[in-house]
């Protein structure tokens, strides 16, 4: 049998898809991590392993927004980005809304 997780199990797990920014401050890092659930997105900042923003979006674009906002707020707190990253497109679908 095993220590096996079941299939419902390993299905309520996200799949991280990509970074969508990621910004510095002293010898911090933070990035903007975009994770697929079955219905929905979900966003979350991670600075050290630590998540400190975690927020569900139901359609693509409110995930998208909702990643700008929380950038250009950390920016205006003195954050700074670094490079430019880039998602393919793969395994985008829309879904209606931020909750």
């Amino acid at each position: 049998m095993g220590n096996r997780p079941s299939r419902k199990h390993r299905q309520e797990a996200p799949r991280d898809v990509g970074t969508l920014w990621t910004l510095e401050r002293f010898a911090g890092r933070a990035r903007c991590a975009l994770l697929a659930w079955p219905d929905s997105w979900e966003l979350r900042v991670i600075v050290a392993g630590a998540t400190l923003l975690s927020e569900h979006c139901a359609r693509t674009e409110g995930a998208f927004s909702l990643a700008e906002r929380w950038k250009e707020r950390m920016l205006r707190d003195g954050w700074r980005q670094v490079g430019t990253t880039r998602l393919s497109g793969s395994g985008y679908n829309s879904f209606n809304g931020c909750r």
